[in-house]
Formats: C-alpha cells, sequence, structure tokens
C-alpha cells in the first residue's frame, strides 16, 4: 500500500524570498542547460555526465549570479 504525506510550510518573508530566489536560478540553469545541450546534439556531438559538469563550470564563469545556486539544484539538473 502506498502511503503519501504531504506537508504545508509557512515560510517567513525572508525565506520565501530566499526560496524564490533560488527556484529561479534553478530554473535558468535547467533552462541554458537544455539549451546547450540541443546544440550539442544538432552538432552530432555525443552528451555525457561529463559534458555537462563543464558546462555548469562554464555558464557559472560567464554569470555569476548562478554561482549562488545551491548544490542540490545542480546535482538535480544533471541527474
Amino acid at each position: 500500500m502506498l502511503i503519501s504525506y504531504k506537508f504545508r510550510i509557512y515560510p517567513s518573508k525572508t525565506a520565501e524570498t530566499r526560496l524564490n530566489e533560488q527556484l529561479e536560478l534553478c530554473r535558468r540553469l535547467y533552462n541554458k542547460l537544455l539549451e546547450e545541450v540541443n546544440k550539442a546534439r544538432k552538432k552530432g556531438r555525443k552528451i555525457n555526465w561529463k559534458y555537462t559538469q563543464a558546462l555548469i563550470v562554464k555558464l557559472k564563469q560567464e554569470r555569476p549570479e548562478l554561482k549562488n545556486a545551491q548544490k542540490f539544484c545542480r546535482w538535480w539538473i544533471i541527474s
């Protein structure tokens, strides 16, 4: 039997702002990686985990705001 739970959180304004910032960074990083991976596939390159890791490093150097993305977010995007 499957049991599921739903939890409702009520963060403070500052915590809510921080969560929204992290979600926005995650979204931007995911979309940019997806765009880069699609470009690479069109050019016939093979895509692997190391390639996406290298892309994240490159994107973090190009866009300093992505350095603030949490490690979990970057890990989740690659998985």
